[in-house]
């Protein structure tokens, strides 16, 4: 735990460290209450059910049909016209919110919003390994993704309180402001190192669908096992989320109060994960992260499914939140040490847009169980299904190859014959015990 702790020092000892991740953490404060108002302007509305589906498919659509045009701007050596413009995007989109109402400004507005999002999220989550030292990356990212857990269920709060005390536009205007922030913090970023060789530009198709970011990640077999092992995890486990609450209130007996609690335990639960998961800090154990957090998770969520009382489903939905975000935290270190620089943010860009749309079709597949079978046999069946991922994920990484990582001391490990989580083989005698594979492209440090 102290080594944790010297590390997160380390990274937050520099000045530009400190301002990009506040920046950010400010920014998803503003999110989440802009998110919670235009939900709320929704109902006040009377846009009833149809229309809150509506403008939730409007936020989800940017990043689906953006996942190509994304990676591509992700991928290139200056970050900074990117994040600059996809904040002033978004900038627009709050003061529209905020200045009209009717279902129709806020569907649209919303799709603008999100249309931002899409495009400079990406590039956020590869420009931020840029700013420390490569051993430091899993640091920095988990100290990212600790502030975020604690910052969106923050600034939803506020929102409530904003929209309540101060009407619909409050939020917008706070949201607004928090992009200003973005595009400050936003020129902050460094650039990647120039290649001698640059690569030939994609062309149009390559350039709308993520086909290169599906090329590069199978190039990465334990990669490729990884994702192919967290996609129909997200579908099994996030179908709960439309489930979960017949759960604490109709079988268990627990409040309104209690529910929101559960909800925000299992948010701390979650930063604590990302935090922990600077402890990992090689290939090998940052994949043992993701294939054993997968099984555990889903015999916790077995737990809450089974959970005699309220106080009991308490204790496993904190244990799932701090299982998810070391899992969270772990995979997207994996994703940007793991992947060659040039084709780093289309692997990002089409991860994410799988995990997003895994996770819409999670909530049909938890409309459908909690109807067809109830709450606690729901959980089960998710469970059961979650563990059965997790042994096949364990079985396909055998053999899967481990790539290049950083080692405790924050060293390259050899390369190893076959990978995988098999045991590595001593070299016969007279054997080079040195080979390594090629280095990536050197991070920049801070200074």
């Amino acid at each position: 735990m102290k080594d944790i702790f010297q590390k997160y020092g380390r990274v937050l000892g520099a000045a530009r460290v400190r301002w990009v991740l506040t920046g950010l953490a400010v920014s998803v404060v503003g999110d989440g209450a802009a998110r919670v108002a235009v939900l709320l302007r929704v109902h006040d509305e009377g846009g009833g059910p149809s229309g809150l589906a509506l403008v939730l498919v409007l936020f989800a659509l940017p990043l689906v049909l953006l996942a190509g045009v994304a990676g591509v701007l992700a991928d290139r050596p200056d970050p900074r016209p990117v994040v600059v413009g996809a904040a002033a995007v978004q900038l627009t989109a709050t003061v529209v919110l905020a200045l009209t109402s009717g279902l129709a400004w806020t569907g649209g507005a919303a799709f603008v919003l999100q249309t931002g999002f899409a495009l400079g999220n990406s590039v956020w989550v590869v420009a931020l390994p840029r700013l420390v030292a490569e051993e430091d990356v899993g640091t920095l990212i988990s100290l990212h993704h600790g502030l975020v857990a604690l910052a969106a269920p923050t600034g939803a709060a506020l929102g409530g309180v904003l929209v309540q005390h101060a009407g619909t536009a409050a939020p917008f205007v706070l949201d607004a402001a928090t992009f200003v922030v973005l595009m400050g913090v936003g020129l902050a970023l460094p650039a990647a190192v120039a290649s001698a060789t640059p690569p030939a530009a994609p062309g149009i198709l390559r350039t709308l669908l993520p086909l290169d970011g599906i090329a590069a990640l199978r190039r990465h077999p334990l990669l490729a096992v990884l994702a192919g092992a967290v996609l129909p995890f997200i579908v099994a486990i996030e179908s709960v989320n439309a489930i979960e609450v017949f759960l604490v209130r109709d079988v268990l007996g627990g409040s309104s109060a209690f529910f929101g609690f559960s909800e925000g335990s299992a948010g701390v639960g979650v930063a604590c994960g990302a935090v922990l998961a600077a402890a990992a800090r090689s290939t090998r154990a940052r994949a043992r992260t993701v294939l054993w957090a997968i099984p555990a998770v889903s015999l916790a969520v077995i737990g809450q499914g089974l959970a005699p009382r309220t106080t009991v489903y308490l204790v496993l939905a904190v244990a799932v939140g701090l299982l998810l975000g070391g899992l969270n935290a772990v995979l997207i270190t994996l994703m940007v040490t793991e992947t060659e620089a040039a084709t780093r943010g289309r692997v990002v860009a089409f991860v994410g847009v799988a995990a997003r749309s895994c996770t819409m079709l999670a909530l049909a597949v938890g409309g459908v169980l909690g109807t067809v079978l109830g709450p606690r046999e729901s959980f089960v069946v998710v469970g059961v299904a979650g563990v059965l991922i997790g042994v096949m994920a364990l079985r396909a990484a055998v053999g899967a190859d481990f790539g290049h990582g950083i080692d405790g001391d924050g060293h390259r490990p050899r390369q190893r014959p076959r990978g995988g989580l098999a045991p590595q083989r001593r070299p016969l005698p007279g054997q080079d015990r040195d080979h390594r594979r090629g280095d990536p492209v050197e991070l920049p440090r801070v200074r």
